[in-house]
């Protein structure tokens, strides 16, 4: 199959563009990435499969740099498709979605304008050869907009007909609570939820001796201030998951392990905390103890049964990362080995309901994915399709532009930006409020957790609090979102 993309110049995109095309299934199921770049920039991409989408990561001008998909308006592509223009097709794709979005209900001005100017300009980008790719790319900015427009407003719809859900769900990780500080009083003001770390390596960084101090000072404060607990990871693969009297455990020993540190929690806790991540990021992305596929299955139903026998009341979360999957069509992963079929969050999933593996909630991790509001929901349908509540488990970003290097990336933090518009106070509180009404919406959604409360933070200047414990405007925007939907 090939492609190509066109600036709005008539020149290819750059290298970096070009590169980061993939192709998966209709389903954001990647391919590995197997292309060639010539040397006129048309992109010569190896897959075998029909019916597929394109991925790409560009710059759309007043948008962000973003990634963009290509599906044909949802019937896919094949390799009788001829030489594909990336962004038309993508513009074109993503306005037959926001029609559909709009056949019904009220929209704003700006969403139908949007609508409309990207129909209008994809007709003249066929008429003006000589400008098509500045055409098409204007065709996608406003394509991207309307769409975003679209999902948000469609939400407010949904919210303001139906009963709200009064046992929502909104939360962070409580790790930085020290006490009677603003932090804690800005907390329970605006959050119910609370994450409270159970990471091994630091609970029990000597075998046999755990540490549960800090988590008990932590689940103290949070029933008094009555926000609802719940642990997170009872087992991860990730260096933080793994003490050194872990590392290089045989199949063996990791199962006895496993069962042994997760029913200990589970009994521990039994009544107080009744929500658990039980494992996490156990598809390839942080596998320390180098499992196979069907033994990362199986370590999961260890920690799911273990759980189950403990408490039986227990809400058992099998959290997952990178969502969009991207990194299996780059084959690669943060920790341990690469198979030639790196394992996604959503063929992980589909492996545990094949083999029946008990479990609860399926749990979603969205750190900013450079992707717009309409492409996350059009995600987040796969993750409903295992007919599972979903939580929002770990959530965030930043409020203000990351160190530049070089002279181009400098330019493009003072012109455009990731989302919109460079990072901002403004920025991050509109993009936290465009995101919480999509997913409130979403029936399947019940729980959304930010991460961190206060900076410094994992996502750095990510969190509602600066570092002095001042609120930030993403802060006053969630407390008027939950004002609102409560009345």
């Amino acid at each position: 199959m090939k492609v190509k993309l066109i600036n709005s110049d008539g020149n290819p995109m750059p290298e970096h563009s070009l590169r980061s095309i993939y192709s998966s299934d209709l389903h954001f199921e990647p391919m590995k990435r197997k292309s060639e770049v010539g040397s006129d920039g048309t992109v010569a991409i190896d897959t075998s499969s029909k019916g597929v989408a394109l991925h790409a990561h560009i710059l759309v001008p007043d948008f962000g740099n973003v990634w963009v998909m290509a599906d044909n308006c949802g019937a896919g592509y094949n390799s009788d498709s001829g030489t594909l223009d990336f962004v038309s097709e993508s513009a074109k794709s993503r306005l037959s979605e926001v029609n559909k979005l709009t056949e019904t209900g009220t929209f704003s001005p700006e969403c139908l304008a949007h609508r409309e100017a990207c129909k209008e300009l994809l007709e003249i980008a066929t008429k003006k050869p000589d400008r098509t790719g500045f055409f098409n790319l204007k065709a996608l900015y406003h394509a991207l907009w309307a769409g975003e427009y679209a999902i948000v407003e469609k939400s407010r719809q949904i919210i303001a007909e139906r009963t709200q859900k009064k046992d929502f769900l909104f939360g962070c990780n409580t790790f930085a609570y020290k006490g009677d500080t603003p932090y804690a009083h800005y907390f329970k003001k605006v959050l119910n939820f609370g994450t409270l770390p159970f990471y091994l390596a630091s609970l029990e960084p000597e075998e046999g001796k755990p540490k549960y101090e800090r988590i008990d000072t932590i689940l103290e404060w949070c029933e008094r201030a009555g926000i609802k607990p719940k642990g997170h990871p009872l087992w991860w693969g990730h260096q933080a998951g793994i003490p050194k009297w872990l590392e290089g455990a045989s199949w063996s020993d990791a199962q006895k392990h496993c069962e042994r540190v997760v029913g200990r929690s589970v009994e521990r806790y039994k009544g107080r905390i009744g929500i658990w991540d039980v494992i996490n990021e156990a598809h390839d992305w942080a596998n320390g103890l180098k499992l196979t596929h069907e033994q990362e299955v199986e370590i999961t139903r260890i920690c799911c049964e273990t759980t189950r026998s403990k408490d039986p009341d227990a809400t058992i979360i099998v959290n997952n990362c990178c969502p969009f999957g991207e990194y299996s069509a780059d084959g690669m992963v943060h920790l341990g080995p690469v198979y030639d079929k790196v394992y996604t969050p959503l063929a992980y999933l589909d492996d545990l309901m094949e083999a029946d593996v008990d479990f609860d909630v399926v749990g979603v991790q969205i750190y900013f994915p450079a992707r717009d509001m309409l492409s996350i929901s059009k995600l987040l349908d796969e993750y409903a399709r295992f007919g599972k509540p979903i939580h929002i488990t770990e959530l965030g970003v930043r409020c203000a532009e990351h160190q530049a290097q070089g002279q181009e990336s400098q330019q493009l933090q003072r012109t455009q930006g990731e989302w919109h518009f460079p990072w901002s106070e403004k920025v991050q509180a509109d993009w936290m409020e465009w995101f919480y009404t999509m997913a409130y919406a979403r029936k399947e959604i019940e729980a959304i957790t930010w991460w961190d409360f206060g900076d410094p933070a994992f996502i750095p200047t990510s969190g509602f609090l600066y570092e002095d414990e001042t609120p930030k405007e993403m802060y006053f925007r969630l407390l008027s979102f939950r004002e609102g939907i409560l009345e």
